[in-house]
Formats: C-alpha cells, sequence, structure tokens
C-alpha cells in the first residue's frame, strides 16, 4: 500500500468492519487490521481507490469467498 494515508485505513477499516459484523463475523483488532490490509492490498493491485464503492466491493467478495478466515485465530 504505497501510497496510504492513515485516514484511508481507518475509513477502509470502518467498512470492513460493518461488512463483517453483517455477516454475523466477529474478528479481533489485529485480525480486523490485517483482513484490511488485504483488501486494500487487492483494490490497489486491481487498479481501484479506497473509496466507499471500491472498498464495499472488494470486502463484499473478499467475506464470500472466505478469504478472511485465514487470519481468524
Amino acid at each position: 500500500m504505497l501510497f496510504l494515508q492513515r485516514a484511508d485505513f481507518s475509513r477502509c477499516s470502518k467498512i470492513v468492519r460493518e461488512k463483517l459484523q453483517g455477516k454475523n463475523i466477529v474478528v479481533k483488532d489485529v485480525e480486523l487490521k490485517r483482513i484490511t490490509e488485504d483488501i486494500m492490498n487487492f483494490s490497489y493491485a486491481k487498479g481501484g481507490d479506497y473509496s466507499r464503492e471500491i472498498i464495499d466491493s472488494f470486502a463484499d467478495t473478499y467475506i464470500e469467498h472466505g478469504l478472511y478466515k485465514k487470519y481468524l485465530g
């Protein structure tokens, strides 16, 4: 995440937490941080930005495919 701003991470983290909670998935803060970083890296790699719409979309797909499970303790 070469061009990451602290505000971007905070906003994206809130979006990801909302998405996970919407699916009744509870994660610890450290797990949320890793999941958010992963989703933001996908967005960056695909040429997307960190807007709510883009992060929403990537988070939906990420959760749907269970990719978050690798970070659960």
